[in-house]
């Protein structure tokens, strides 16, 4: 079977089913955890597709991997994936469900990269402005990479806009040589 159909699947039955419940943020605050945990951390893949490694230590896994704080919604449908010999497609799963969620609240995702840390006032500026014409929320993943000497890249969904002052100076390089 299809790994993005199962993914769909069970991530569209665990919204409804955290929505009936009122859980959807705090599943979802889960599901971003355990993606980038999962990321971070190869040998949690490697973990949950060895079938040597007992299904209560994977569970186990699993559960840290998404926070500590208990959520019955997220144990009870990790319980599901584990019954359904599913274990394998779950970070899928968690990021189809990050996906779906986003999608049903009208959030936006985007990365911020600047030369230097930004203050608080002209993050939430930025992020007014932004929120204002995609019509939604927009949450923001920041980093900075100094090599962009000034300025800063900002990503939302499929749209880069490259302010930095490193671009710049390469688009004059560029001009001068040709």
């Amino acid at each position: 079977m299809n790994t993005g159909m199962i993914s769909q699947r069970y991530a569209t039955a665990l919204l409804s089913f955290a929505t009936a419940s009122k859980q959807d943020k705090t599943v979802y605050e889960k599901a971003q955890q355990f993606a980038t945990n999962f990321a971070e951390e190869p040998r949690l893949h490697k973990a949950l597709e060895n079938p040597v490694v007992a299904v209560a230590i994977k569970k186990d896994l699993i559960l840290a991997a998404s926070g500590k704080k208990a959520n019955p919604v997220f144990e009870r449908f990790v319980e599901l994936v584990f019954e359904k010999n599913r274990e394998s497609y779950f970070q899928n799963i968690m990021l189809k469900y990050i996906d779906l969620y986003r999608e049903n609240q009208n959030i936006y995702s985007g990365k911020l990269i600047t030369a230097i840390t930004i203050d608080a006032i002209t993050e939430k500026k930025l992020i007014s402005v932004i929120e204002s014409q995609k019509q939604g929320k927009f949450e923001v993943h920041k980093s900075v990479n100094p090599d962009l000497i000034g300025g800063f890249i900002l990503e939302v969904n499929n749209t880069r806009w490259d302010a930095s002052l490193k671009r710049q100076l390469q688009t004059i390089k560029n001009e001068i040589v040709l």
